[in-house]
């Protein structure tokens, strides 16, 4: 039999290193033996109760009797040829094993040649090529039918389902007793562990985490009874990766951490590069970038050290891209290149997706879209509904109008719910959301809740759709609460650029008016209200193109910038720049929402709605009509969520700010005076308490009515606290009066030193009207001086 011809269909997947050997390193070859003994067979059933997957799969496909026999003469090139090659396997030395397998010769018939396809087989499915497998397995399957050697056929028939156990064929799982023929006692159950790991391995690929989480489980439990505790590391490591797809976060990087700890008591160092891989990915989907790199750096490292394995490798540079970029992009852009070279089908979308994102957040939009496209063609012919998923969110985010192309987040959103991935969903709305503007600011709000619970932080940081959207500057940015500024492209707009204080005006004019179309006559109305509307019709025009080209842009057309325009009417579009009034009140009514109903993040929005208020509304405008209106609701909202903070406020001196911000922005909201002078002798702060009660019965009197009831005199003996501290009036509001009533109510066990009840002391007293210098309609009761 001539070995002059090579078999390519052997070939391993990689590069073999030598091709061709002469006899004399073949005779080398051969002497290779592993530290364990002279007894192959020992040693390879050792390694495979010991966490080896490829010694595994090596055992169940091997013909018991030819470890034992002495093969003929023209048997020994084969014989020679795949124990060489599992000698080197044993000895550490995968790659060396697969150059051997390479250099068998074609046409090769007999028990020793079923052999070698079986060997060559498993090294394509170790190294994750499915397809090459399958052809090798088929041409098992027909060299050990045509030679008619049972044992040759049983080993032909058992790796037949492994390899469709690792293509996602869950009916192998169902058992089949004519394959456990050929088979030791004690191998039945490694057998049946070997279809549940290359299934939740294969279902993983595939997006089906909810089987390949089944199958993941099945194995933990089917290695305790068995005894094959080597591989519950890599179990509970494909259970880890199957979690992550669902979006339980938390749980996989609980059982992640849990499978590599096991692995370090054990001793077990196979699919260690995998397992560290798998605590990467699920740091990174938590966002959380330094936990991931030093994973996913370690996992670059044993891989190093370990077999060549393509796939792995690209996956492994493919998530340390896109981890970089939180730090490097040019270094994320490196990895990200490597991982392209190294990937291939089904699962280069994944490094395609890498780099678009990189490129993306790099600015590099064509290369990002040009990137999308390719991984979402490849992820539809190769089934990674996962990766088309990532696929689609980039698609929209480089599109040149990513609001025109969100409906393919609609189709994100689908393929998540099919997946059973709910931070992914969560991701996809709320991308979806920020693109839509403050009209879905509520489902952004919900979306970030969804995402905190499954524990992902919302920093950006790693290259993915969050961080693309939430670094998305929007191409006008409005500032009118305090000073009027105006942002485009992040930077401010000088002034000089404006050309005209009136195209400020009309900027300003359309912003009070919200969003709604305002009627050319009216502005022109507004803007020259000394002239005929004929003379400066044309003028407004001029303003409209000063307008439309300081904010970047010169299209008329409605949808398309952040100025629209017909022959009746201009607007501003709130959907296409950002104005902060609006984002307050949004977020105003939001914490008001939320403080009624009692829900527990009230404070926390109640403190962000307080934040963005900057000032006033156009406080440089402040005799201008037509921006009143807005002003005072702004100005309401906000005192509205500073009496609310008053009261979730954690300590009296954070309770005393939001008071007195409260009285600094009306000096005359009496119930404010009044809680505030409350909150002071609570604290036993009576002289800032006597100060404060005077500044408001100032307040009160300059609008003709009477103070409420004033602090105690001093004479007064101190009323005992609980506990027997002393201290000043405490209001009853046990009958859920307000601050006015309760200081009015008199403690029964001091003497009457003032009361509210009506006698022969108290009179009634008319109030002069500030305004018109009249009688207010209502009586009130003037203490005793």
């Amino acid at each position: 039999m001539s070995g002059d011809n090579v078999n390519h269909a052997w070939r391993p997947s990689t590069p073999a290193r030598d091709g061709g050997k002469d006899e004399a390193t073949a005779q080398r070859s051969r002497q290779v033996w592993t530290p364990g003994g002279d007894d192959p067979g020992a040693d390879l059933r050792r390694h495979a109760g010991a966490g080896d997957r490829v010694a595994a799969h090596l055992w169940l496909v091997t013909q018991p009797d030819l470890l034992t026999t002495t093969p003929g003469s023209d048997d020994a090139p084969l014989a020679d040829t795949w124990r060489a090659a599992l000698r080197h396997h044993l000895a550490g030395e995968p790659d060396e094993a697969a150059d051997r397998l390479a250099c068998a010769p074609i046409g090769a018939t007999g028990p020793h040649a079923v052999q070698i396809h079986c060997f060559a087989a498993v090294h394509h499915l170790v190294v994750g090529d499915a397809d090459r497998a399958a052809g090798v397995t088929e041409e098992a399957v027909r060299v050990a039918h045509g030679c008619g050697d049972p044992a040759a056929e049983q080993a032909a028939a058992r790796l037949s389902v492994l390899v469709a156990a690792a293509s996602g064929d869950e009916t192998v799982a169902r058992g089949r007793p004519e394959l456990a023929e050929g088979l030791r006692r004690t191998d039945g159950g490694l057998f049946r562990l070997m279809i549940h790991l290359d299934l939740a391995d294969d279902l993983l690929c595939n997006g089906d985490a909810t089987d390949a989480l089944r199958h993941a489980e099945a194995a933990v439990r089917l290695a305790e009874v068995t005894g094959d505790t080597g591989y519950e590391p890599y179990a509970l490591t494909l259970g880890a990766a199957a979690k992550c797809q669902l979006g339980r976060l938390e749980d996989g990087l609980a059982d992640g951490a849990a499978g590599q700890r096991l692995r370090e008591l054990t001793g077990v160092p196979h699919d260690e590069a995998f397992s560290l891989a798998v605590l990467g990915m699920v740091h990174r989907r938590r966002r959380e970038p330094r936990q991931a790199r030093q994973a996913l750096e370690s996992a670059l490292a044993a891989l190093d050290d370990g077999p060549r394995r393509p796939p792995l490798r690209a996956w492994i540079l493919a998530e340390l891209a896109r981890v970089r970029a939180a730090d490097d992009l040019d270094a994320a852009r490196d990895l990200a290149e490597r991982a392209v070279t190294v990937a291939r089908e089904p699962d280069r979308p994944y490094a395609l997706l890498a780099r678009g994102w990189v490129a993306l957040l790099r600015g590099d939009t064509a290369r990002a879209h040009h990137d999308a496209a390719e991984a979402r063609t490849g992820a539809t012919v190769g089934r990674r509904r996962a990766a088309l998923v990532q696929a689609l969110q980039l698609t929209v985010l480089a599109a040149a109008d990513p609001r025109a192309a969100a409906g393919l987040l609609d189709d994100a959103a689908a393929l998540c719910q099919e997946l059973g991935d709910r931070a992914e969903e969560a991701t996809v709305r709320l991308i979806a959301a920020r693109l839509q503007g403050r009209q879905a600011r509520r489902g952004a709000e919900g979306a970030e809740q969804k995402l905190r619970r499954c524990g992902v932080r919302l920093d950006p940081g790693v290259a993915d759709g969050l961080t693309a959207i939430t670094l998305r500057v929007p191409a006008v940015v409005i500032h009118t609460l305090g000073d009027f500024r105006v942002f485009r492209a992040g930077a401010v707009v000088p002034y000089g650029e404006w050309q005209s204080k009136k195209a400020r005006d009309l900027l300003k004019i359309l912003v009070a008016h919200r969003g709604r179309a305002v009627p050319r006559p009216r502005l022109m109305e507004l803007l020259w209200p000394d002239e005929s509307p004929s003379r400066t019709a044309n003028r407004l025009s001029v303003l409209l193109s000063t307008l439309r080209r300081v904010l970047g842009t010169r299209q008329r057309t409605s949808g398309h910038g952040p100025v629209l325009a017909d022959r009746g009417s201009v607007a501003i579009d709130l959907d296409v720049v950002d104005v902060d009034v609006e984002a307050f009140l949004t977020a105003a009514e939001e914490a008001q929402a939320a403080q009624r109903t009692g829900h527990p993040d009230a404070p926390r929005l109640l403190t962000r709605a307080d934040e963005l208020y900057g000032g006033d509304f156009l406080a440089d405008d402040p005799y201008e009509d037509w921006a009143q209106s807005l002003r005072e609701e702004a100005q309401v909202a906000h005192t509205s969520v500073l009496r609310a903070l008053a009261q979730h406020a954690p300590d009296t001196d954070q309770k005393l700010v939001y008071l007195m911000r409260l009285v600094h922005r009306d000096p005359y909201d009496e119930d404010a005076h009044l809680e505030l002078v409350q909150v002071l002798r609570a604290a036993g702060r009576h002289g800032e308490a006597q100060r404060r009660y005077r500044a408001y019965a100032e307040r009160m009197r300059e609008l003709g009515i009477t103070p409420a009831g004033g602090p105690v005199p001093a004479t007064v003996n101190p009323v005992a606290r609980p506990g027997g501290s002393a201290g000043g009036l405490r209001p009853d509001r046990s009958a859920g009066l307000g601050p006015r009533s309760a200081l009015r109510r008199a403690p029964t066990d001091l003497p009457r030193t003032w009361s509210t009840e009506l006698g022969p002391t108290h009179r009634q007293t008319a109030i002069p009207s500030p305004r018109t210098g009249g009688v207010v309609g209502r009586s009130l009761i003037d203490h005793p001086a």
